[in-house]
């Protein structure tokens, strides 16, 4: 009985199919290729994961599964739903200023976003990978600035809620 729904899912919901199973497997790497070869098998696109469209777990967006942001190494799901929590609430992330002010800098670190960042998933906010890899301090100490002056109270000189364009993050710079 459980191959027959499961036959009927894969032939009659495909994308939807994919989805489930790859997030059932998402922590094996074996099973994950397996599936991700399915998918193109059957014409179905695997979108790249993205800190502004993806969710924790695979999901389905525009007749294609979109890739999870939990399924990338070394992140964990309770930061990728944080995150997603922290999209849903105060929207898409603007740039990489307002994607480190408004994440938790203790439920976020360094390596988590390295590793978002060598899976593309910042391609959207700043394409420069290598910047943001070596960047990935600068943001980290940039949300916890944010985070302090929140509780505090201040206001940023640069950034008081009152229309002024807020400073940018200083990357450090890479050879092209």
């Amino acid at each position: 009985l459980i191959a027959y729904q499961t036959a009927y899912l894969k032939a009659n919901h495909p994308v939807e199919f994919f989805a489930a199973s790859m997030t059932y497997t998402m922590h094996s790497p074996e099973k994950l290729a397996s599936f991700k070869g399915e998918c193109l098998k059957h014409g179905i696109a695997l979108l790249p994961p993205d800190v502004n469209r993806s969710r924790a777990r695979f999901s389905v967006a525009e007749g294609s599964v979109r890739y999870a942001l939990a399924a990338i190494k070394n992140v964990g799901e309770g930061a990728m739903e944080a995150l997603v929590e922290e999209r849903e609430r105060g929207g898409p992330f603007r740039d990489l200023v307002d994607f480190a002010e408004r994440l938790d800098p203790q439920t976020i670190n360094k390596r988590q976003i390295e590793n978002l960042v060598k899976a593309g998933a910042f391609d959207a906010l700043h394409p420069n990978r290598r910047q943001l890899f070596d960047g990935a301090d600068v943001i980290l100490r940039h949300g916890a600035a944010a985070l302090q002056d929140r509780k505090s109270g201040q206001n940023s000189l640069f950034g008081d809620g009152m229309g002024v364009q807020k400073s940018g993050l200083a990357l450090p710079q890479v050879p092209d």
